[in-house]
């Protein structure tokens, strides 16, 4: 265990983190660092004094709740701008002290008052979005739905950290953009196939952010809805007819009176009906704890769905398009992609001929004879998603 460190001055974030550093440590250390250190060399006493390799991430990661958090004894946020320190630890032990103490006098934890945890925004969808609800009828292919499914159940498993605290708004537009690439099925597969020496460590650690690029624009045509990115679902509602009432002629053109509201942890579908603004029941979506519900997933492929491209193959028996489909990559998941981009062949079991395919959390080793390792790259970076077959988990290896 140790001690990670953030500080906060003047728009800009620094983050460290020491192994070796414990609470009667760090509170020895400082107790010396900002005795009688005027606050406006309180960013260089600190970066110094710490002793610490100092990073810039762009957001704040509370990396409590599941097993990686055991590196972390205490997380220590110095805010410059508001001139006070906060710490948390696992549990909801949380509290907050001036720095001017710190600057005066050595101090303990009873110096600290409690402050609040720094759990996920309350945003109750339900007050903006009251009943009645509108019901629609959607169809979307049940192999989309389930590959779909699997793939964001495991995005929000690998980016738990993230999903289930507070994010900024950067973070929040990268994981609505990294949805959108998952419901459209724009995403790349990387397959590794070469022996290579295990790397350690796991694919997504406790402090990765997402490197992706991310969504550009609050409102996005994505199929035949406007997608409308909005960290509060009630907020998002007034960007909708405000949009309405900017595009009118744009909307009879293309026919796209429809609006998917995403704040990431809930999904609500409007439409405009007779000049009145409808919507569904606001569904929750991602919160890196609770699974994903299949009818989260049917909102999202039946509002981003494009129409479905016809080849000679579709002539084919489904199980002759299902060996087809196997030709095109030696790893199963990115030929289960194309088969539900193109509605070809049978539903992809999560099998790898008799191995089931499983999601890979670490880097491991490689040697000839290891079975494919399919990784869901958006463009240039790594998504965190990772699936290769299970040796152990064919009938009678155990």
């Amino acid at each position: 265990m140790g001690a990670l460190f953030y500080i906060i001055n003047q728009r800009a974030l620094y983050r460290g983190y020491r192994k070796d550093y414990y609470d009667e440590n760090v509170l020895e250390l400082l107790s010396r660092i900002l005795i009688e250190v005027p606050k406006s060399s309180s960013l260089e006493a600190l970066k110094s004094g710490l002793k610490l390799r100092w990073e810039q991430p762009y957001d704040i990661i509370i990396p409590y709740g599941d097993i990686r958090h055991t590196r972390f004894e205490t997380i220590w946020k110095f805010d410059l701008d508001k001139d006070q320190l906060i710490f948390n630890k696992d549990g909801g032990n949380n509290g907050c002290l001036a720095l001017s103490v710190l600057r005066q006098r050595p101090f303990t934890f009873d110096d600290f008052e409690t402050c609040e945890s720094p759990t996920a925004p309350n945003c109750d969808p339900f007050t903006a979005f009251s009943r009645p609800y509108w019901q629609p009828v959607l169809y979307v292919p049940q192999r989309k739905v389930a590959f779909t499914r699997q793939v964001l159940e495991d995005f929000n498993f690998q980016w738990r950290h993230i999903l289930r605290y507070r994010y900024n708004d950067l973070t929040f537009r990268k994981i609505v953009q990294a949805i959108l690439h998952i419901a459209t099925f724009n995403f790349g597969v990387k397959e590794l196939t070469e022996p290579r020496q295990g790397l350690g460590g796991a694919l997504v650690g406790p402090l990765d952010l997402p490197e992706w690029d991310p969504l550009e624009t609050r409102i996005v045509l994505v199929g035949r809805v406007w997608c409308v990115a909005s960290h509060n679902p009630a907020e998002g509602l007034p960007l909708v007819r405000e949009h309405l009432q900017e595009h009118g002629d744009t909307q009879q053109a293309t026919s796209s009176k429809r609006y998917l509201i995403m704040s990431v942890r809930h999904l609500i579908l409007c439409r405009l009906n007779q000049g009145k603004l409808e919507w569904t029941r606001p569904i929750p979506f991602l919160n890196g704890i609770d699974p994903v519900l299949e009818q989260a997933v049917e909102i999202l492929l039946a509002a981003t769905s494009n129409y479905t491209l016809k080849t000679p193959i579709h002539l084919f028996p489904i199980e002759l398009q299902t060996r087809i489909l196997r030709y095109m990559s030696q790893g199963p998941v990115n030929a289960a992609r194309v088969g539900c981009i193109l509605e070809l062949g049978l539903p992809f079991a999560w099998k790898d001929g008799q191995m089931d395919v499983r999601l890979e959390t670490v880097h491991k080793n490689r040697h000839f004879g290891t079975p494919v390792e399919s990784q869901v790259w958006f463009g240039d970076h790594f998504s965190g998603v990772a699936y290769r077959g299970d040796v152990t988990s064919i009938p009678g290896t155990q």
